[in-house]
């Protein structure tokens, strides 16, 4: 079923805990479409001070959504990914009727 084109605002809430990470790291997160094709990166700096430290990120997020299916958003810290989020979108086409003058 063709589905017009849906731009929607998110938040999205991703929590670090240093453990032995230290220092400055490059937190990405790449979406991936049903398709399995990937969107450019949203990049932040994530900075670890270690053991039971840790930082939360907010992150206010505008996607259009261009078709059904099963969306991941895929969380790296540098080069290894830390967990994958799910997103399934459904279309389900709502008809009005006008009421009668």
């Amino acid at each position: 079923m063709e589905m017009p084109n849906v731009t929607y605002p998110m938040k999205m809430v991703i929590m670090l805990k240093s453990g032995r990470a230290r220092g400055r790291h490059e937190l990405k997160i790449i979406p991936e479409l049903p398709s399995g094709e990937t969107k450019p990166p949203l990049i932040r700096t994530a900075q670890l001070e270690g053991e039971e430290r840790g930082q939360n990120y907010i992150i206010n997020m505008l996607f259009t959504f261009t078709v059904e299916g099963l969306y991941w958003f895929n969380i790296y810290l540098d080069d290894s990914l830390l967990t994958r989020i799910p997103l399934r979108i459904k279309y389900n086409r709502v008809v009005t009727q006008e009421a009668p003058h």
